[in-house]
Protein backbone atom coordinates (compact mmCIF):
# COMPACT_ATOMS: atom_id res chain seq x y z
CA UNK A 1 0.00 0.00 0.00
CA UNK A 2 1.38 3.43 -1.00
CA UNK A 3 1.87 5.94 1.76
CA UNK A 4 -0.07 8.67 2.27
CA UNK A 5 2.72 11.29 2.18
CA UNK A 6 3.73 10.26 -0.95
CA UNK A 7 0.71 12.05 -2.60
CA UNK A 8 0.98 15.08 -0.84
CA UNK A 9 2.13 17.88 -2.63
CA UNK A 10 2.03 21.71 -0.63
CA UNK A 11 0.11 24.52 -1.92
CA UNK A 12 -0.32 27.96 -0.25
CA UNK A 13 -4.09 28.02 -0.80
CA UNK A 14 -4.38 30.50 2.50
CA UNK A 15 -2.99 33.12 0.83
CA UNK A 16 -4.86 32.92 -2.72
CA UNK A 17 -8.17 32.67 -1.09
CA UNK A 18 -7.54 35.61 1.94
CA UNK A 19 -7.15 38.02 -1.07
CA UNK A 20 -10.39 38.22 -2.53
CA UNK A 21 -13.41 39.23 -0.67
CA UNK A 22 -15.80 36.21 -0.21
CA UNK A 23 -19.05 35.25 1.07
CA UNK A 24 -19.05 32.10 2.76
CA UNK A 25 -22.42 30.49 2.59
CA UNK A 26 -23.33 27.39 4.19
CA UNK A 27 -25.33 24.89 1.81
CA UNK A 28 -25.82 22.05 3.49
CA UNK A 29 -24.41 18.70 4.92
CA UNK A 30 -22.74 15.82 3.71
CA UNK A 31 -23.49 12.54 4.78
CA UNK A 32 -19.88 10.46 4.18
CA UNK A 33 -20.44 6.59 5.55
CA UNK A 34 -17.22 5.61 4.50
CA UNK A 35 -15.23 8.71 4.35
CA UNK A 36 -13.70 8.03 1.02
CA UNK A 37 -14.48 11.01 -1.05
CA UNK A 38 -15.29 11.82 -4.57
CA UNK A 39 -15.14 15.26 -6.28
CA UNK A 40 -16.56 15.18 -9.67
CA UNK A 41 -19.40 16.80 -12.14
CA UNK A 42 -22.37 15.40 -10.87
CA UNK A 43 -22.94 13.78 -14.55
CA UNK A 44 -19.64 12.45 -14.85
CA UNK A 45 -19.34 10.42 -11.66
CA UNK A 46 -18.87 6.44 -12.93
CA UNK A 47 -15.74 7.23 -13.79
CA UNK A 48 -14.13 9.27 -11.05
CA UNK A 49 -12.04 7.28 -8.24
CA UNK A 50 -12.30 8.98 -4.79
CA UNK A 51 -9.45 10.47 -2.94
CA UNK A 52 -7.06 8.42 -1.44
CA UNK A 53 -6.62 10.24 1.68
CA UNK A 54 -10.04 8.98 3.85
CA UNK A 55 -11.54 10.79 6.91
CA UNK A 56 -13.60 9.72 9.80
CA UNK A 57 -17.55 8.53 8.46
CA UNK A 58 -19.55 11.33 9.90
CA UNK A 59 -22.12 14.04 8.32
CA UNK A 60 -20.08 17.29 7.67
CA UNK A 61 -20.87 21.15 6.95
CA UNK A 62 -20.00 22.22 3.48
CA UNK A 63 -19.72 25.93 2.36
CA UNK A 64 -19.11 27.67 -0.44
CA UNK A 65 -17.72 30.83 -0.66
CA UNK A 66 -18.45 33.69 -3.42
CA UNK A 67 -17.17 36.47 -5.42
CA UNK A 68 -18.65 39.61 -6.35
CA UNK A 69 -18.74 39.71 -10.20
CA UNK A 70 -20.84 43.08 -10.34
CA UNK A 71 -23.46 44.11 -8.00
CA UNK A 72 -25.91 41.69 -9.29
CA UNK A 73 -23.43 38.83 -10.58
CA UNK A 74 -21.65 36.21 -8.09
CA UNK A 75 -19.89 33.21 -8.98
CA UNK A 76 -18.75 30.48 -6.93
CA UNK A 77 -14.85 30.63 -6.58
CA UNK A 78 -14.38 28.11 -3.89
CA UNK A 79 -16.07 24.61 -2.00
CA UNK A 80 -15.06 23.58 1.29
CA UNK A 81 -16.14 20.44 3.66
CA UNK A 82 -15.19 21.09 6.93
CA UNK A 83 -14.29 18.28 9.02
CA UNK A 84 -12.41 20.06 12.23
CA UNK A 85 -13.52 23.31 13.70
CA UNK A 86 -9.65 25.24 14.04
CA UNK A 87 -8.17 26.47 10.76
CA UNK A 88 -5.66 24.98 8.33
CA UNK A 89 -2.08 25.68 8.63
CA UNK A 90 -1.01 24.15 5.42
CA UNK A 91 -2.45 22.54 2.19
CA UNK A 92 -1.49 19.44 -0.22
CA UNK A 93 -3.07 18.69 -3.01
CA UNK A 94 -5.84 16.57 -2.94
CA UNK A 95 -5.20 13.50 -5.66
CA UNK A 96 -7.48 10.13 -6.42
CA UNK A 97 -6.42 6.23 -5.74
CA UNK A 98 -5.40 5.50 -9.01
CA UNK A 99 -2.38 8.77 -9.42
CA UNK A 100 0.95 7.10 -8.72
CA UNK A 101 3.94 8.96 -6.46
CA UNK A 102 5.97 8.67 -10.15
CA UNK A 103 3.30 10.70 -11.67
CA UNK A 104 3.05 13.58 -9.27
CA UNK A 105 7.00 14.05 -9.52
CA UNK A 106 6.46 14.54 -13.45
CA UNK A 107 4.30 17.82 -12.37
CA UNK A 108 5.63 21.01 -13.44
CA UNK A 109 4.93 23.97 -10.70
CA UNK A 110 1.85 25.24 -12.51
CA UNK A 111 0.33 21.64 -12.94
CA UNK A 112 -2.04 19.91 -10.80
CA UNK A 113 -4.29 16.69 -10.80
CA UNK A 114 -7.98 17.68 -10.68
CA UNK A 115 -11.07 16.49 -11.88
CA UNK A 116 -13.27 17.76 -14.87
CA UNK A 117 -16.46 19.66 -15.23
CA UNK A 118 -18.59 19.66 -18.62
CA UNK A 119 -21.68 20.58 -16.81
CA UNK A 120 -21.11 23.32 -15.09
CA UNK A 121 -21.71 21.80 -12.00
CA UNK A 122 -19.55 19.84 -9.23
CA UNK A 123 -20.63 17.42 -6.69
CA UNK A 124 -19.17 15.95 -3.03
CA UNK A 125 -20.20 12.63 -2.37
CA UNK A 126 -19.37 9.64 -0.96
CA UNK A 127 -17.93 6.45 -2.46
CA UNK A 128 -20.89 4.64 -1.37
CA UNK A 129 -23.70 7.13 -3.00
CA UNK A 130 -22.16 6.75 -6.17
CA UNK A 131 -23.63 3.85 -7.61
CA UNK A 132 -26.96 4.41 -6.13
CA UNK A 133 -26.95 7.83 -8.20
CA UNK A 134 -26.32 6.58 -11.30
CA UNK A 135 -28.61 4.18 -10.98
CA UNK A 136 -31.32 6.56 -10.23
CA UNK A 137 -29.93 8.56 -13.07
CA UNK A 138 -29.89 5.53 -15.75
CA UNK A 139 -33.59 4.60 -14.23
CA UNK A 140 -34.82 8.43 -14.97
CA UNK A 141 -33.77 8.29 -18.68
CA UNK A 142 -34.24 4.86 -19.75
CA UNK A 143 -36.42 4.93 -22.32
CA UNK A 144 -36.10 8.66 -23.05
CA UNK A 145 -33.91 9.76 -25.62
CA UNK A 146 -34.30 13.36 -25.41
CA UNK A 147 -34.60 14.08 -21.76
CA UNK A 148 -31.73 14.34 -19.09
CA UNK A 149 -31.67 13.93 -15.37
CA UNK A 150 -30.86 17.68 -14.95
CA UNK A 151 -34.39 18.72 -16.41
CA UNK A 152 -36.54 16.04 -15.00
CA UNK A 153 -34.86 16.00 -11.24
CA UNK A 154 -32.52 18.49 -10.58
CA UNK A 155 -33.77 21.76 -12.55
CA UNK A 156 -36.62 22.29 -9.70
CA UNK A 157 -34.32 21.42 -7.01
CA UNK A 158 -31.87 23.99 -7.44
CA UNK A 159 -34.42 26.37 -7.37
CA UNK A 160 -36.43 25.56 -4.76
CA UNK A 161 -33.23 24.93 -2.62
CA UNK A 162 -30.91 28.31 -3.67
CA UNK A 163 -32.79 30.12 -6.65
CA UNK A 164 -34.38 32.59 -4.14
CA UNK A 165 -30.93 33.99 -2.23
CA UNK A 166 -29.42 36.72 -3.24
CA UNK A 167 -26.21 35.45 -4.03
CA UNK A 168 -27.86 32.75 -6.53
CA UNK A 169 -28.70 33.03 -9.82
CA UNK A 170 -32.56 32.09 -10.24
CA UNK A 171 -32.16 29.10 -11.70
CA UNK A 172 -30.55 27.97 -8.28
CA UNK A 173 -27.09 27.53 -7.77
CA UNK A 174 -26.51 24.80 -5.09
CA UNK A 175 -28.72 21.92 -4.03
CA UNK A 176 -28.41 19.33 -1.70
CA UNK A 177 -29.69 16.28 -3.82
CA UNK A 178 -30.91 12.78 -1.80
CA UNK A 179 -30.70 10.25 -5.15
CA UNK A 180 -32.55 8.11 -2.60
CA UNK A 181 -35.26 9.63 -0.69
CA UNK A 182 -35.34 7.16 2.44
CA UNK A 183 -31.29 7.21 2.89
CA UNK A 184 -29.22 9.84 4.55
CA UNK A 185 -26.79 9.26 1.63
CA UNK A 186 -26.75 13.00 -0.15
CA UNK A 187 -24.81 14.99 -2.67
CA UNK A 188 -24.04 18.22 -2.28
CA UNK A 189 -23.96 19.90 -6.07
CA UNK A 190 -22.82 23.79 -6.61
CA UNK A 191 -22.02 25.34 -9.87
CA UNK A 192 -18.21 25.58 -10.89
CA UNK A 193 -17.01 28.96 -11.08
CA UNK A 194 -17.55 30.22 -14.68
CA UNK A 195 -18.84 27.00 -15.86
CA UNK A 196 -16.43 24.00 -17.31
CA UNK A 197 -12.97 23.50 -16.80
CA UNK A 198 -10.30 21.42 -15.31
CA UNK A 199 -10.41 21.99 -11.51
CA UNK A 200 -8.25 20.90 -8.08
CA UNK A 201 -8.59 20.00 -4.88
CA UNK A 202 -6.74 20.68 -1.37
CA UNK A 203 -6.80 19.02 1.58
CA UNK A 204 -6.25 21.88 4.76
CA UNK A 205 -4.12 20.02 7.64
CA UNK A 206 -3.31 21.30 10.88
CA UNK A 207 0.57 21.38 12.53
CA UNK A 208 -0.46 17.69 13.36
CA UNK A 209 -1.13 16.80 10.05
CA UNK A 210 -4.80 16.11 10.72
CA UNK A 211 -7.73 16.67 8.15
CA UNK A 212 -9.23 19.96 8.79
CA UNK A 213 -11.37 20.74 5.06
CA UNK A 214 -11.14 20.14 1.36
CA UNK A 215 -11.13 22.82 -0.59
CA UNK A 216 -11.96 22.92 -3.99
CA UNK A 217 -10.45 26.00 -5.84
CA UNK A 218 -12.45 27.28 -9.19
CA UNK A 219 -9.47 29.55 -10.61
CA UNK A 220 -11.55 31.89 -10.79
CA UNK A 221 -8.46 34.42 -10.36
CA UNK A 222 -7.31 32.72 -13.57
CA UNK A 223 -10.08 33.86 -15.70
CA UNK A 224 -9.93 37.55 -17.45
CA UNK A 225 -12.22 39.84 -18.94
CA UNK A 226 -12.42 38.11 -22.07
CA UNK A 227 -13.17 35.00 -20.28
CA UNK A 228 -15.83 36.61 -18.22
CA UNK A 229 -17.63 38.05 -21.42
CA UNK A 230 -17.10 34.42 -23.23
CA UNK A 231 -19.06 32.65 -20.20
CA UNK A 232 -22.02 35.58 -20.35
CA UNK A 233 -22.79 35.83 -23.64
Amino acid sequence: MKDINDFELPYDLDDEMNSQELVEIHIGDVNLPTGRIIVADPFFTEEQQPFARTVEPDKYPVYIYMTEIDKIHHRVAYAKIKFRPEEASKWVLAVTEDITPEELKDLNEDEFYGFPVDSGLACFMDAETNPVFIARMDAIQEGKLESNYYDEVLAEEFRAYSGKNNFSRELGDWNDHHPDKDSDNNIVMFASGWGDGYYPAYWGLNDNGETVELVVDFLLSDFGEEDEEEFED
